[in-house]
């Protein structure tokens, strides 16, 4: 047996053994490890609980010093660079008669096109004629018609002879038509009483009075006719009523008796009573219908049927005149068939004209730049369909810019100003700009032009976004710009030096006041501020603050109503509890009890303001708000909470936000039961993190 061979097993075996052992070091060593972690995680707990409790400023919410600094005000938006002026090769195309026209070739995008291509004649786009083309044969064909008509018109001079004498003949009988029409509503008598004067009256109306009131006091001068029968119905509608009206009182009154003694049931006696309401309503409708009748229509349908005889009349005059100038008439007839002709020959010529626009050539040198689409194919684009694009194969309508060539000397940089800050900005106002592939480069300008009406293009797809589309300038000519370069714009609105300044976040609004919370010996005081110009960062404090004061950063939640005193909850903890006599124990002996007094405040503020409180809740700061209190958290209490709540679970906020703006007050009620759910898991959790941290140091302690 070879030596090797021999100790080959005994080799394995204390190399195996010495791999446990290597183990055994190596867990002893990880176990120590974790212990002194331990350690210094419960000393330093225990040193974080010890300086809370000896220093009471711990406990208050982070400050600010007041003090002096200068205030610079701008605006920030960001957009593209664009030539100010520019050649544009719109399409001339109009859309009556074909609509949009789509594209046959086009020049690539960026060629540059010299002045030997444009005394060449250079063709940029050729649009697609053949509708128009097609049109064209159409509108010849209308123009052999027309022709056609002029002739037919010379025709009819000859028949107007006959035409005429139908005519008269006609309004002959419409004259004695309409005195049978006022005969058979007024009566034979009166209707020609009526029209016996008629014609040399001034004002019908007044002409007709007097005939009116004779009606009124003896509506029997009307027998027979059909105003009369009209009047007679109505009268025997009101006699009918008031027989109803009786029988239904009559009944009610019966009906009252027997619910008095409880033989009619309480549904009946409404029934009834019901009943005679709407008995008294028709009598009163019958009555209004008579008084109608007698004011409004019948005066109404005298004069109109007296007007018509009158027209009727005059009617026939007109026809004796327009006999005599019938010939003429005829004559017109004709002119107008010819000048139709002559309309037909025109549009014929204006359809060549618009097929010769589909071939648009270069009127000067240029680097050739496709064009935005227009208003047509915004609402396209809305249809599902494509918008925009200039290619070949896609469609552009009348007006629409198909190639630009820019003036590269002039550029400027185009943004969109919200309606929040469009009042800020002025014409003439300092601006710089920065490229967004150059960035290390800031070129100066101007503000040239803000819009006095908001862009419409940006507004379709998001109606409650208004923004004003300005102009910017850009001083001195840069060779890297390129049109519809990203840039961003910041406009300087005003500069203002040695002021009083303080964090934007630090001023609250309490009962339409702006106020911030001044640090004290004895506590956050509520100071009243009025404040100037402000940027998204530092606020202008013109009166209500002096420098060096200290404020704070984080505003209570809660502020006076009626006399009380809501500040208690930002008190340092020591004075608190030498005011309400108890103690926090929650407070003290949680390493983040400042965080977890708000929580529990933050999630009980729902409860009805002196309700016993529940068990587990006899501390001050956690039993709901003060006596006089009534927790209404702000918008901007709201807006923090939603913020926080989204790093957590930005689903629930996103629901949350949604019902923000359908029903503000649910909204609020859900916001405060979610923030109490959230703190019973919070809690519950800590209590099984102390459980599990409780075991594992029991285990260690046993290995």
């Amino acid at each position: 047996m070879n030596n090797k061979d021999k100790y080959k097993p005994k080799n394995s075996a204390n190399q195996r053994q010495s791999d446990i052992s290597a183990r055994s070091k190596a867990g002893k060593k990880w176990w120590w490890v974790i212990l002194l972690f331990i350690v210094v995680a419960v000393t330093v707990t225990v040193l974080v609980a010890a300086t809370r409790k000896a220093d009471p400023a711990f406990a208050t919410s982070s400050t600010f010093t007041v003090r002096r600094d200068d205030l610079t005000v701008t605006v920030t938006e960001g957009g593209s660079i664009r030539a100010h002026n520019s050649i544009q090769y719109k399409c001339q195309v109009e859309r009556r008669g074909v609509g949009a026209v789509s594209i046959v070739s086009i020049v690539p995008a960026g060629t540059y096109v010299t002045q030997e291509d444009v005394n060449n004649g250079m063709v940029l786009v050729e649009l697609d004629s053949s509708a128009l083309k097609e049109r064209l044969e159409q509108e010849k064909m209308e123009l052999a018609g027309d022709r056609e008509n002029a002739t037919s018109a010379e025709e009819a001079y000859h028949i107007q002879v006959k035409q005429n004498e139908s005519d008269i003949a006609e309004a002959r009988l419409n004259v004695r038509f309409a005195l049978l029409d006022l005969q058979k509503y007024l009566g034979a008598d009166l209707a020609v009483r009526l029209i016996k004067d008629v014609n040399e009256a001034s004002s019908l109306t007044e002409y007709v009075a007097p005939f009116i009131e004779e009606v009124r006091k003896d509506p029997n001068v009307l027998e027979g006719a059909a105003a009369w029968q009209e009047l007679k119905r109505l009268q025997d509608d009101i006699v009918l009523a008031e027989g109803n009206l009786k029988t239904a009182e009559d009944t009610l009154a019966g009906t009252i008796k027997l619910h008095d003694a409880n033989y009619v049931s309480d549904l009946e006696l409404e029934r009834d009573k019901l009943t005679k309401k709407n008995r008294e309503f028709s009598l009163q409708s019958t009555k209004i219908s008579l008084n109608l009748f007698l004011d409004y229509d019948f005066p109404k349908n005298t004069e109109r049927y007296i007007s018509d005889y009158i027209e009727a009349g005059r009617q026939l005059d007109r026809t004796y005149a327009q006999c005599r100038s019938r010939l003429a008439q005829a004559q017109a007839k004709l002119s107008n068939a010819q000048e139709r002709f002559r309309s037909q020959q025109t549009r014929v010529s204006e359809l060549e004209k618009q097929i010769e626009y589909c071939t648009i050539k270069a009127r000067a040198p240029g680097l050739v730049i496709y064009g935005t689409g227009g208003e047509e194919d915004r609402f396209r684009a809305m249809r599902g369909g494509s918008a925009g694009i200039i290619a070949e194969g896609e469609s552009v309508y009348e007006g629409q810019a198909i190639v630009s060539m820019p003036d590269t000397a002039s550029m400027v940089a185009e943004i969109g100003v919200h309606e929040t800050e469009v009042d800020k900005v002025r014409l003439g106002q300092p601006a710089t700009i920065v490229m967004d592939a150059f960035p290390d480069r800031v070129l100066q300008g101007g503000v040239l032009e803000v819009a006095p009406l908001p862009d419409q293009q940006r507004g379709w797809l998001n109606p409650d976004l208004k923004v004003y589309e300005t102009l910017v300038s850009i001083d001195g000519t840069y060779e890297f710009l390129r049109s519809r370069m990203s840039c961003k714009v910041t406009v300087l609105i005003r500069q203002l030096e040695d002021v009083i300044i303080v964090p934007i976040q630090v001023v609250s609004n309490r009962g339409g006041r702006k106020v911030c919370y001044v640090m004290t010996s004895n506590g956050p005081q509520e100071r009243v501020v009025q404040t100037g110009v402000f940027n998204d960062t530092f606020v202008q404090i013109i009166e209500g603050l002096e420098v060096s004061e200290e404020v704070m950063l984080n505003p209570p939640l809660f502020s006076e109503v009626s006399g009380a005193v809501g500040l208690q909850q930002q008190q340092p903890l020591p004075q608190r509890k030498a005011q309400t006599g108890q103690a926090d124990t929650e407070t003290e002996t949680r390493p983040d009890g400042k965080a977890a007094e708000r929580a529990e405040q933050f999630a009980d503020s729902t409860d009805t303001p002196g309700e016993r409180p529940r068990q587990g809740r006899e501390s001050p700061m956690v039993a709901g708000p003060p006596q006089g209190m009534s927790f209404q958290p702000t918008d901007e209490m709201i807006d923090r909470m939603l913020a926080g709540l989204k790093k957590i679970n930005p689903e629930k906020v996103q629901e949350l936000e949604q019902l923000r703006k359908s029903d503000p007050e649910k909204f609020k009620t859900e916001l405060m039961e979610f923030m109490k759910s959230m703190r019973g898991s919070m809690m519950k959790q800590g209590r099984n993190r102390m459980g599990q941290g409780s075991g594992d140091a029991e285990g260690g302690q046993n290995r």
